[in-house]
């Protein structure tokens, strides 16, 4: 990496670069708070558009098609989020941290090539997969279900959704360069709002339209590529801001942006040569970093899906509908807390680059404590009322709702455990993101393999919240040994205290009162929002919500 130089980015139109040190380019401290908070602001605004919406498609689904066949789909949607996650190869979050490096070092025309190196390896991986999956349909299918007319409709949607696999993963790459440019939008707009918007609405249409599960891979196919068209429109209008890479432009030189040549110089051919050595540098850079995190993408992807899967190998696809409904329900809080994680990777990642240690670590405390304050009412209210909650997609799914209540829990601790795996990328560490990510994995599959024959379903759940207890700690721990900064401070602790006063003593007696009826639900919540708001009056300094608050009046 070169030295940090710092230039102005001249596609920002007068914003200022993230990362630096002068007065007028770089924010630091409490102004990058501010700026995080305006990126989690809009991603807030984004996830909950996107929970309730994901909510509405899966009781949909559950209710209409049962048990079985809702199995039978998610199982078919895990192994393609599994394909298309594994083809990404780790360009999402590595464009996200080389892209706002690039910015915040000034080195703007290093970016467009680096973004081509990591769609076209993406785009022919992904093309791969989704060729093996298309071939390969039956078997799959048989391992999913032992049923013949489930198995046909099993391969009939592997082989849908294997024809997008493409466009799903090329969609995430580019949520992740977009997010380098230290916007949000892009993934707000299209991967939280219009995606799962034009999931319902075709899953809507195909409700009305056939009585046949496998129409559902073809709205998830639509979907996803519309998604893909908008995010793909947005970054080439971008990326042609860039200078150099405008048609009629002339090209810039990779060793010297300012430089127009050397007089006297044959010109072209030196200068090509140059960017020749500089592409060639850029690409050995890009895959030193990558590689790792490739790898620990496919094990991301096989943590997120693989207990699906499991379930529906071992189980059967009514126990995998029961657990794939039971898991959607913490859906809301999975995407709120990947809301605040992506608003402050670019900063991260400029900071940690540039030596920005405590400016890392003010946002970091910071927005770790956001996270509590906004997350654990969530899964606090959601433990007391799971049998309510799974009602909504039909009385078969409440059998489940000790699941919800070991998912909750867990979660609770991994909120509490601080910000992991996004961190520790952030820090230029992803080997030992890789590594984490195998530990894990290995502890899921043992666990969900040894319990599920034994305890049933509520062994896959213990074997969740255990991985992801682990992958978190080991993140927060290494972060803490190398760069000896950590999410620990008064916002976070302030929050956990807050949120648990304001909301187990409601849910309790709410229990107990009440019984497990929606009333108790809505008394827990209720009651406990009265509780917390005013404490975080009082508190408000101390969590920075101030902040937040004026980023959020902002953006509505």
């Amino acid at each position: 990496m070169t030295a940090p130089t710092r230039r102005p980015d001249p596609t920002d139109r007068g914003a200022p670069a993230i990362g630096g040190t002068g007065p007028t380019d770089a924010p630091a401290g409490a102004a990058q708070i501010t700026r995080a908070a305006r990126g989690t602001a809009l991603n807030l605004v984004g996830a909950v558009v996107g929970a309730i919406v994901s909510f509405v498609t899966v009781g949909l689904i559950t209710n209409v098609y049962g048990n079985a066949g809702a199995g039978l789909f998610f199982a078919a949607t895990a192994a393609f989020t599994l394909a298309a996650n594994a083809a990404r190869l780790g360009a999402e979050s590595s464009l996200t941290y080389f892209v706002s490096r690039f910015r915040a070092d000034g080195l703007h025309w290093r970016i467009p090539s680096l973004i081509r190196l990591a769609l076209t390896a993406t785009g022919a991986t992904a093309a791969a997969l989704g060729l093996i999956g298309f071939a390969t349909a039956p078997q799959l299918s048989a391992v999913l279900t032992t049923d013949e007319a489930a198995a046909g409709t099993a391969a009939t949607m592997i082989r849908v959704l294997a024809v997008v696999v493409p466009t799903f993963t090329l969609s995430q790459a580019m949520f992740g360069a977009t997010r380098g440019f230290a916007t949000m939008r892009p993934s707000v707009i299209a991967g939280q709002i219009l995606r799962p918007v034009s999931q319902l609405l075709l899953v809507g249409a195909v409700i009305v339209l056939t009585d046949d599960v496998w129409p559902l891979a073809v709205a998830w196919a639509i979907s996803s590529t519309m998604t893909m068209a908008s995010v793909g429109v947005w970054l080439h209008r971008r990326v042609r801001r860039i200078p150099g890479t405008e048609p009629g432009r002339p090209p810039v030189d990779p060793v010297d942006p300012g430089d127009p040549g050397d007089p006297g110089d044959p010109g072209d051919r030196v200068r090509a040569d140059r960017r020749e050595r500089a592409d060639e540098l850029e690409a050995g850079e890009y895959w030193r970093f990558t590689a790792p995190r490739a790898a620990a993408d496919l094990l991301s992807a096989a943590l997120e899906r693989l207990d699906v899967l499991l379930v529906a190998i071992i189980v059967g696809e009514v126990g995998a509908g029961m657990y794939g409904a039971s898991s959607r329900l913490i859906l809301a809080g999975q995407l709120m807390m990947i809301a605040t994680s992506q608003s402050m990777a670019p900063l991260l990642s400029a900071n940690f680059l540039q030596g920005r240690l405590r400016e890392a670590q003010q946002v970091l405390r910071t927005i770790s404590g956001w996270n509590v304050i906004l997350l654990w009412p969530v899964f606090i209210c959601l433990a007391f009322g799971a049998r309510t909650a799974l009602s909504l997609f039909g009385p078969e799914f409440t059998e489940a709702s000790s699941l919800v209540v070991v998912l909750s829990i867990g979660f609770l601790i991994v909120i509490g455990i601080g910000m992991g795996d996004t961190l520790l990328v952030m820090t230029g560490d992803s080997l030992a993101s890789l590594v984490n990510h195998a530990i894990a994995l290995a502890v899921m599959v043992a666990m969900a393999i040894a319990l599920l024959p034994t305890v049933g379903l509520i062994g896959a759940a213990w074997a969740w919240a255990a991985s992801r207890i682990l992958i978190r700690a080991l993140a927060v721990w290494r972060v803490w040994r190398t760069k000896r900064i950590h999410s620990y401070g008064v916002p976070m602790l302030t929050a956990m205290a807050v949120a648990t006063v304001a909301y187990v003593p409601t849910g309790i007696v709410a229990r107990l009162s009440l019984g497990e009826t929606f009333a108790a639900v809505a008394f827990n919540v209720c009651g406990g929002a009265m509780v917390q708001l005013a404490l975080v009056f009082l508190f408000r300094r101390r969590l920075e919500l101030d902040r937040l608050v004026a980023a959020v009046a902002r953006k509505g």
